[in-house]
């Protein structure tokens, strides 16, 4: 890699949800211009002649997919469940492109069908400009989802409520608007829509880099970090309530799951995490 990188968001017409990749090229970029990279950020563009980060591949219909530049790198941010279009999609492209992935499982589940894929961990790290939403002193949201709905999603939220607990729902709503929520919450929860079961740390990281208490529904043991289990609450579905419940009465227990939280993200140094997965010269950062 040279000097330069370009970050770019797929969205297609109209499609706010693309939203959810900022934080995430927020990171990348972050993390880039301390290894002393010119970076670029911007949406349905491939930039000719410099390495391209591509957020949101999935979103490209496959004739688009099949014509990606050698120069573009796919970081897959979704959980990949063989009976998916973009499991077979992420399989096609890995074959002659590089792929990242941040989950492990991830990885495991395409290793399963051919080993000669060029794909690699990359997980999410950290860098200071992520911790950003203003701490409030007194919370009146006991606990914030956000995230499309599903029946087990819903009859959680429903648990909730009918438990006395203050619950508030977004979908749709990034960027300063969802954090001005997340920071009114005690809690934050996670619970898992698809049955591949893989942790969504898409999702908590930048929770966990705001200093924000997580309950998150269990996930597949391979994929979780041993210093995620301090940080993270997680529980079974059929506990989640109590989970919650647990860190909404305990400010103590709550606070400690904070700054836990801080900490291992602050340990995840993203310039460290990128030097490697671009083979860039020790050095820099």
């Amino acid at each position: 890699m040279g000097q330069a990188c370009h970050i770019t968001i797929i969205r297609p017409p109209g499609y706010v949800h693309a939203d959810a990749f900022a934080e995430v090229a927020d990171l990348l970029e972050g993390g880039l211009r301390r290894l002393d990279v010119a970076v670029t950020r911007g949406e349905n563009r491939l930039p000719p002649g410099m390495p391209v980060i591509l957020l949101g591949a999935q979103l490209l219909p496959d004739p688009l997919i099949a014509r990606l530049p050698p120069t573009a790198i796919v970081y897959n941010l979704e959980q990949l469940d063989p009976a998916s279009v973009w499991f077979r999609r992420t399989l096609a492209v890995a074959a002659t492109r590089p792929v990242w992935d941040y989950s492990r499982e991830n990885l495991r589940r395409l290793a399963g069908y051919t080993p000669a894929l060029r794909v690699r961990h990359v997980p999410l790290g950290y860098v200071p400009e992520l911790t950003r939403i203003p701490v409030c002193p007194d919370p009146d949201i006991d606990v914030l989802f956000y995230g499309s709905l599903n029946p087990r999603r819903m009859a959680v939220l429903e648990a909730l409520r009918r438990n006395g607990l203050r619950v508030a729902q977004l979908f749709g709503v990034y960027g300063t608007a969802r954090d001005a929520v997340i920071a009114r919450s005690k809690v934050v929860l996670n619970v898992h829509y698809y049955p591949a079961a893989i942790f969504e740390f898409v999702r908590v990281f930048y929770l966990l880099a705001n200093r924000k208490a997580v309950v998150s529904e269990v996930s597949a043991p391979a994929d979780l970090d041993p210093d995620l289990r301090g940080a993270v609450r997680f529980a079974r579905y059929e506990d989640l309530v109590d989970a919650v419940r647990e860190l909404v009465d305990h400010p103590p227990a709550r606070r400690r799951r904070e700054e836990a939280g801080l900490a291992v993200m602050q340990a995840r140094d993203e310039a460290a995490i990128l030097r490697q997965a671009l083979a860039l010269p020790p050095g820099r950062a």
